[in-house]
């Protein structure tokens, strides 16, 4: 359910031009045209041009993965980004505004804010944090699949308990920075059944390096300056990954009449929020009776 909710809410509205206002095609403001009016070459949500490149990376991780070397096939995600990039800077579609306005070196978390309470908050903000661990739980549930080790016993309630009790402290420490929540991202997820490099010692090595990228500001606005579609197209095949390491975890379980009847209880709300996401929009607005 996370990765498909994320192919509907990042990966495929990226892969149209943008996952912004501009996915709805208002006709006129700052977002009549994706990713803005703004952008190199600017153009309507779900254009062909912007489908083609997100296709181009798409098509690229699957050839790579079909007729690569080993090295190549553990890189795949990276080929497909480079080509798309390749094209798109080619073809006009990099803005490179975000590279030239980013400092060389920057050390934003200096800054101190004053430390307060808003009350009205903390209800809200709590359903998030509980929202984040019950994404955790599912996230490290596919994490374990995919690197080959169990998913379920001892071992592994006690790898959940860690990773939600990970995912709360760096919530805390997201307060104090000023910044909502983080949450465990799940394309690490579709990263690892692809690469099929589950060591901790890498993992270690790209907290480093994204580090290092926060610190080197024209290093992230690189990042920055990657084409929507090119991301889209990238991410769209990770996210699906996420889904299919769901899909094998649930595959492994006999079912029983409780287990269908957990799972079909669990997808009812799942299915009602991916296919009609505002549905709870005026949970907590006061009704009016004529």
């Amino acid at each position: 359910m996370i990765g498909a909710s994320l192919i509907g809410a990042s990966g495929i509205p990226n892969w149209g031009g943008g996952s912004n206002s501009c996915s709805s095609r208002p006709e006129t403001g700052l977002f009549a045209l994706c990713p803005t009016i703004n952008a190199p070459r600017p153009l309507p949500w779900g254009s062909p041009e912007f489908i083609g490149l997100g296709f181009l990376s798409f098509i690229s991780i699957l050839l790579t993965e079909l007729f690569g070397s080993p090295f190549l096939k553990n890189v795949s995600i990276i080929v497909g980004l480079a080509v798309g990039c390749i094209v798109a800077g080619a073809t006009g579609y990099i803005d490179g505004s975000s590279i030239k306005s980013a400092p060389a070196i920057t050390f934003l978390w200096v800054k101190t804010f004053k430390i307060g309470v808003y009350p009205q908050a903390i209800l809200p903000m709590l359903a998030v944090y509980i929202s984040l661990a019950m994404e955790a739980i599912g996230d490290i549930t596919a994490s374990a699949e995919v690197s080959r080790v169990a998913v379920d016993g001892e071992e592994f309630d006690t790898r959940i308990q860690g990773g939600v009790l990970s995912d709360g402290i760096g919530g805390f420490f997201s307060a104090l920075f000023t910044v909502t929540p983080l949450s465990i991202f799940a394309q690490n997820n579709g990263v690892i059944a692809i690469t099929r490099c589950a060591n901790r010692t890498a993992g270690r090595f790209c907290c480093v390096f994204l580090i290092l990228f926060g610190v080197l500001g024209k290093i992230s606005g690189v990042f920055l300056a990657i084409p929507n579609p090119v991301l889209g197209g990238v991410t769209t095949f990770l996210f699906a990954t996420v889904a299919v390491s769901g899909l094998r975890v649930l595959s492994y379980t006999s079912f029983t009449r409780r287990d269908r009847f957990i799972l079909a209880s669990a997808f009812s709300f799942g299915f009602a929020d991916l296919l009609v996401p505002g549905i709870f929009t005026h949970l907590f607005e006061s009704s009016k009776v004529a």
